[in-house]
């Protein structure tokens, strides 16, 4: 058994022991509602779209924000949803499973960073799907407390450490996504420009 492999069974194990061991946890509400995120950043217009009934029975997400933002010809979907505590049955849903559940195949994937003003570093994972003849860049990420996660089982070691040290486990998860015009690389950059103008923004709403 290789190292890799070891640690996530490890992780699976501990999870599933946590889940029995510790049935309840604080549940911490958001600093401010995501209803208060404006919709105007830095020339950045947002509309702001809502899921059914039957996507937030799936989900069972405690908060969620569900907007795009438009700037010239440039398109940003955002996505966040927030898990006050999370349990058996009510936790977050890795893009891994989600995505190709609904038909999307995945072309690449990698890890990266970007250097925010008054965050510091932010890391996150940027990967590319395709449905279709349709491309989409997704970038998403984890965030516990202050810190930035990549990783689902990593994901599950920060619950079980987050509930042992402070009695919570609440975690946010944050994907953006742009469909590919001709440029890649562009998308790419006029992402990470979006990201500079809605992270400063995001961290006056979610706990830390």
């Amino acid at each position: 058994m290789n190292k890799r492999l070891l640690i996530i069974s490890t992780s699976v194990i501990l999870f599933a022991l946590y889940l029995n061991l510790f049935p309840f946890y604080e549940v911490v509400p958001l600093k401010r509602p995501f209803a208060d995120f404006p919709l105007n950043l830095n020339g950045w217009s947002g509309k702001e779209y809502f899921f059914d009934e039957k996507i937030l029975d799936n989900l069972r997400v405690k908060e969620y924000l569900l907007r795009e933002y438009r700037k010239d010809n440039d398109r940003i979907s955002v996505y966040i949803g927030y898990y006050g505590s999370q349990k058996e049955g009510a936790q977050i849903h890795s893009p891994k499973n989600c995505l190709p559940g609904g038909g999307w195949f995945k072309l690449s994937e990698k890890t990266d960073q970007l250097n925010i003003d008054g965050l510091g570093l932010v890391r996150f994972v940027e990967s590319v799907y395709q449905k279709g003849k349709e491309q989409e860049i997704f970038i998403y990420w984890y965030k516990m407390k202050n810190t930035y996660i990549t990783n689902e089982y990593i994901l599950k070691l920060y619950m079980i450490i987050n509930s042992l040290r402070y009695g919570r486990n609440d975690a946010a998860f944050i994907r953006l996504s742009s469909l590919v015009k001709k440029d890649r690389v562009k998308n790419m950059r006029v992402m990470k420009v979006f990201m500079d103008d809605f992270l400063p923004q995001l961290k006056d709403y979610l706990p830390e």
